[in-house]
This record gives C-alpha cells, sequence and structure tokens, in this order.
C-alpha cells in the first residue's frame, strides 16, 4: 500500500493545546509520562505508542504536533520510526526521549529528523517546556547533549575543505553555551543577541545535521 505525506492536519483535528503521541516501550513508563504530562493545561496527550511500528501508524492517524520517541524499541526502532514519521508526517515534530545518551543514537536521530533530544533524567516540567519549544518551530537539546554535538562540529570542521559549510563561529559559541548549561535567554544575554536569534542558531544547526552530513 502507498502512504501519502500528511501535509495539514485534518479539519476535523482542533484544539488550542500541543497535541502530544508519545512512544516507549516500557508501558509503566509510557502511560506514566502520559498521565503527568496530560495535567498540563498546555499540553494535550492525544495518544500512546508501545513500539515504532505503531508510533508510525498512530502519527499517520493523529497527525501530532509533537511526538515524544523512545530511541530503542524492539522491532522497528524510534530512530527508524523517526526518519518514517519525518518523511510521512513532516508537519509532527519529534523529540527524542531516551536513556541512551550514545553518540551514535544521538546524530543518527538527529539526522533522521529529530527536532528534540533530551535524556529521561530531564524533569517533567523541563520536558514540557521542551514540547512547548519544539511545537513553537525551536530545537532543544540538554547540555550534555549539546556537548557532544560540540565534539563532532569540531572534528568535522578539520575534516577538510567539503565541511566549511560547518565553520559557522556564531552558531558553535552557541552551542558551546549550550553545553555549559546556559539557557537561550542566557545565551542572548552573554552575545548580545535576541532570544529569537539564539533560537535561530540552535535550529540551523540541528537543520544542517537534519541534511545528513557526517
Amino acid at each position: 500500500m502507498l502512504l501519502r505525506a500528511v501535509t495539514e492536519r485534518p479539519a476535523a483535528v482542533s484544539s488550542t493545546r500541543i497535541r502530544v503521541l508519545i512512544a516507549d516501550d516500557r508501558t509503566e513508563f509510557l502511560r506514566g509520562l502520559g498521565v503527568v504530562l496530560s495535567t498540563d493545561e498546555r499540553i494535550e496527550v492525544v495518544g500512546l505508542a508501545e513500539n515504532g511500528e505503531e508510533a508510525i501508524a498512530r502519527a499517520l492517524e493523529l497527525v501530532p504536533d509533537v511526538v515524544l520517541m523512545d530511541v530503542r524499541m524492539p522491532g522497528v526502532s524510534g530512530i527508524e520510526a523517526t526518519r518514517v514519521i519525518s518523511q510521512l508526517v513532516p508537519i509532527a515534530q519529534i523529540v527524542m526521549l531516551t536513556s541512551s545518551d550514545e553518540e551514535d543514537d544521538l546524530y543518527d536521530a538527529i539526522r533522521g529528523g529529530a527536532s528534540g533530544y533530551l535524556l529521561k533524567e530531564t524533569s517533567i516540567q523541563q520536558v514540557a517546556r521542551a514540547i512547548q519549544a519544539i511545537a513553537g518551530g525551536g530545537s532543544l537539546i540538554t547540555p550534555s547533549v549539546a556537548a557532544k554535538l560540540l565534539n563532532e562540529f569540531q572534528k568535522v570542521s578539520n575534516r577538510g575543505a567539503e565541511m566549511l559549510q560547518y565553520r559557522v563561529p556564531r552558531e558553535l559559541e552557541v552551542l558551546k553555551l549550550v553545553a555549559q548549561g546556559l539557557s537561550n535567554r542566557q545565551i542572548a544575554q552573554e552575545l548580545s543577541i535576541s532570544e529569537n536569534t539564539a533560537n535561530n542558531h540552535m535550529r540551523n544547526i540541528i537543520e544542517k545535521l537534519h541534511r545528513g552530513a557526517s
């Protein structure tokens, strides 16, 4: 069966809240997170999925604003599901929420289309803020993840002239400050730029990785 990309939400779908789909193979964690996030008046948990294949099907059915996706699930992994959802439901923003801090998982997820990468040690309040940031068109990563991205950018910038597109001093400055634990607001103050500009720099970094550079 040929699947078409969903580029807009069905007319029947209307909500002033951010519609979220959560995918995780640990049932207790999945349901618990869904219950807690549902207490936030800005968030509506519209669906739960226990594996990557189910996440793809639910994303096509529900067309959520944001998908919280575990990395490692049996069968279709979260990273593979992210690739498919990014292609078939491009209006859904994907945030990886995982216990894996391995660099390969991070790079593969972001290259696959994820706009954020959070570790499960992240507080519920931070997860809720991440959902709001991603739904608003931003990109969000934790300081520890930013430090790994910084290492990758530094390695890439030394690989040759074909990689010079990554030598963007301001973007590297922003990434260094994220790795130090600064918020976008604090980064804006530190660099004497607007908070929106700081957000744009982070989005540019993520978009470059989406294009598949290695």
